[in-house]
């Protein structure tokens, strides 16, 4: 089970906020990891064309006609007198009156055009106006509930997405140091759990995960190698990113650097449960039971600031008829998430594949009481009623 996260939402709303920030420390990777990156294997390519891979000074480029048409909007009576980092929030408000949220990953440019895109496509926009009024950005991730789950082609796809502060002026010392800033979060949600601070290096990696996940979900999987390799140029030491290019050494057929770059991955971030998951996935396939339990065992003892990657492993388990490890880490997700209804009808599989059938009638009876989506509705009640019939 494939397990990449989009940087994305479809909760159509937009939050701005002004606050008060105190200290807050970030965490510093360990930039000697960077020169100890596995070799990748060039030989996986054969004829993958870079002609539709994004350079990355025009991931955030404007043209001279759209920068024209932010000064026009600045200098309007209304907006001159503001802060700068208040001018960027009313022109990305403004921008995104007619928005069109259909999840494309555009650039800055692009996604101005066109008056789309997704949330990255979002936060790209919103770094690159307020790179032109000189104003301060810093992004923090933000980990939402997963969008989409695709079992039947191992694919897992979850969704994080991003919030930018916007500062006048660069925060000295720690970020988040006492200043005011202004808070840009495209689609907030009440259950959404705040995660870390990223560089702008790796806010700018992240555009090319995002191409990348699209380009395996294709199955393209040597363009998404040429993606993530551009990404890591920028963040080297971005575990995502080395999770995703083991994942793709390992459909492009070499298992070998894929463990490679996991291992090195968890070296940088030992307690990533996504590079945790996908290496315990490699070992499976190779019939390394004794060290894909171990690291069972490891996934359990942890926490983790996103509950979600516990439904992760939970559907990872019960793809692969693991109904036991599945209802470990779901029960493990469910008490740090108890309102997400697709976990509890994963969760009723899992015990009637355990033959635990009266169970199984309970779990879904809850998945029904937090469902308010018709067709979720309608399939698990369908669902408890063949269960109803066996049991009579």
């Amino acid at each position: 089970m494939l397990i990449v996260k989009h940087l994305c939402h479809p909760k159509l709303a937009l939050l701005f906020c002004t606050v008060l920030l105190s200290a807050c420390s970030v965490h510093s990777k360990n930039s000697q990891h960077a020169s100890d990156l596995p070799q990748f294997n060039q030989a996986l390519i054969y004829s993958t064309s870079t002609e539709n891979v994004p350079e990355i000074a025009s991931l955030t480029y404007l043209s001279e006609a759209q920068r024209q048409e932010l000064a026009a909007f600045i200098a309007k009576d209304n907006i001159k007198a503001l802060p700068n980092r208040l001018k960027v929030s009313e022109f990305i408000k403004h921008k995104m009156t007619n928005f069109n949220y259909e999840g494309k990953n555009y650039t800055s440019t692009e996604s101005w055009k066109n008056q789309s895109g997704n949330c990255m496509a979002l936060a790209l926009l919103t770094y690159s106006v307020a790179k032109e009024l000189n104003v301060y950005p810093i992004f923090q991730v933000v980990h939402a509930a997963p969008i989409l789950t695709n079992i039947t082609s191992d694919f897992l796809v979850t969704s994080d997405h991003v919030r930018t502060f916007l500062y006048d002026e660069k925060p000295s010392g720690h970020f988040f140091s006492g200043g005011t800033a202004t808070v840009i979060d495209y689609f907030p949600d009440r259950f959404d759990r705040t995660g870390a601070i990223v560089s702008e290096s790796e806010f700018l990696a992240m555009f090319y995960r995002n191409l990348a996940a699209d380009a395996m979900l294709a199955k393209q999987y040597e363009f998404a190698f040429i993606l993530l390799e551009r990404g890591l140029m920028l963040a080297p030491d971005y575990d995502a990113l080395i999770n995703m290019m083991a994942i793709t050494h390992r459909r492009l057929g070499d298992e070998q650097t894929a463990e490679k770059l996991y291992l090195h991955a968890l070296d940088i971030k030992p307690n990533s449960l996504a590079v945790l998951s996908n290496y315990r996935l490699l070992l499976e396939l190779q019939n390394r039971v004794v060290a894909a339990k171990k690291i069972d065992q490891y996934l359990l003892s942890l926490e983790s600031s996103n509950p979600y990657s516990y439904y992760s492993l939970g559907i990872e388990a019960l793809e692969f008829k693991d109904y036991q490890t599945t209802v470990t880490f779901l029960e493990k997700f469910i008490d740090n998430a108890p309102y997400f209804h697709p976990a509890y009808f994963a969760l009723a599989r899992a015990q009637l594949g355990l033959g635990n059938t009266e169970k199984a009638q309970k779990i879904l009876k809850k998945a029904i009481e937090l469902t308010d989506m018709p067709d979720s509705k309608k399939h698990y009640l369908a669902k408890l009623d063949m269960l109803n019939n066996v049991s009579d």
